[in-house]
């Protein structure tokens, strides 16, 4: 190669050996990167922020979380539900969902009722309370992330969820290198 002569490069993310995280490649702009990685973390500050906000409003007007009056709007949704399904339609471990039933219980929101034919069994129904608790709390009573994620197609929440997952999936390897601790939720 003469003396004047530059190495080939390419021009594209090549990933990092020690995280996996892609960094620009030799003649990659770390600049453009750089300010999308920005644009992505603000996207990911104004999503908590505004669940943060929507969550105090709901607190404020309600007096519940946000988790419990979405709790209740699926109970009010399917009248004699069980706590197993509420867990399922809230995506929660059935521990966390049996707190949220016991909340609503001891707020006497909803009321506990076993079915006749088998006693092991406990259906969730809402009571009047829970229902004018529902008419004048604001909306949606799902919060504002689950409503987004039901307005996307399912082209784009699946797209969504393919990002979500690299990002986990890097952050898990992240948390095990430094402190061999696993994320939430898992």
């Amino acid at each position: 190669m003469p003396d004047n002569a530059q190495p080939r490069t390419r021009k594209h993310s090549v990933p990092n050996s020690r995280s996996g995280i892609p960094r620009p490649g030799p003649g990659g702009s770390a600049s453009a990167r750089a300010a999308l990685e920005l644009k992505t973390l603000q996207a990911f500050r104004t999503i908590f922020g505004s669940a943060r906000v929507h969550d105090a409003e709901v607190r404020r007007t309600a007096s519940v979380s946000g988790s419990q009056l979405w709790a209740l709007s699926e109970i009010a949704r399917s009248t004699g539900m069980s706590v197993n399904a509420l867990s399922k339609r809230m995506a929660l471990h059935q521990t966390t969902a049996s707190n949220l039933v016991n909340a609503l219980v001891e707020r006497k929101l909803i009321r506990r009722v076993r079915d006749g034919t088998d006693q092991r069994v406990v259906q969730l129904h809402v009571v009047t309370e829970g229902r004018r608790m529902l008419q004048r709390a604001p909306g949606p009573h799902a919060g504002l992330l689950v409503d987004a994620l039901r307005h996307l197609n399912a082209t784009q929440l699946a797209q969504l969820r393919r990002g979500l997952e690299m990002l986990v999936a890097v952050m898990q390897r992240a948390a095990t290198t430094a402190a061999g601790e696993t994320l939430l939720g898992e």
